[in-house]
């Protein structure tokens, strides 16, 4: 493998992500809970990998960071649309926490444009960890085992908002990734003793 294509691996597998969604969407309202679920499993697969994937060819870019970001959105957004059309008495009875959910994830996104023009692609180790939390807490949920879970993961992606809304507001300039609220206090400290 050359290297180009090597450096353009992990940039692939974003771009796959964002593929298989539309047609995630099409099995979902065709009635498909199976096939929803690979595509959607494969969808989180590549989400798990691409950044790993990058660091380790050492392929990491804000192209990569922003194309991942954008690929997450629309597998979010796809993965509720479909468990709403294909689970819609589990989505009607856990609506408050999904609104919840998509409300705190909204508002990082918008407040991120009013305050750094543009959606803020920081990649946290809280975003990441309750992202996974939500990819797994969907088995028990789906498969009506129980809820626990899932309500766990979403007061996770709701604290890992809160530190996204803090990290916007702590360093508007910053356009790399930010591991957590800690990290964005060194950075403030290092400009403001930088002068």
């Amino acid at each position: 493998m050359s290297e180009q294509a090597k450096s353009s691996l992990p940039n692939l597998l974003s771009a796959a992500r964002l593929l298989l969604m539309p047609a995630a969407l099409m099995v979902a309202l065709a009635g498909s809970k199976s096939w929803f679920v690979i595509l959607l499993t494969v969808a989180l697969i590549t989400d798990a990998i691409d950044g790993p994937i990058a660091r380790w060819l050492r392929a990491e870019s804000e192209f990569g960071r922003k194309l991942d970001s954008a690929a997450d959105y629309v597998t979010l957004l796809s993965g509720v649309a479909g468990i709403a059309i294909l689970w819609s008495d589990i989505m009607h009875r856990e609506l408050p926490w999904v609104a919840s959910g998509l409300t705190m994830f909204f508002a990082v996104i918008v407040y991120g444009f009013v305050r750094l023009g543009r959606a803020p692609c920081y990649h946290t180790w809280m975003a990441k960890l309750s992202a996974v939390a939500c990819a797994i807490s969907l088995v028990p949920l789906l498969a009506e085992w129980t809820e626990v879970p899932f309500h766990f993961a979403v007061i996770l992606l709701m604290i890992g908002g809160v530190e996204e809304l803090v990290i916007i507001s702590l360093v508007p300039w910053h356009t790399g990734q930010v591991r957590t609220f800690w990290h964005a206090l060194k950075l403030r400290r290092e400009r403001k003793a930088g002068g």
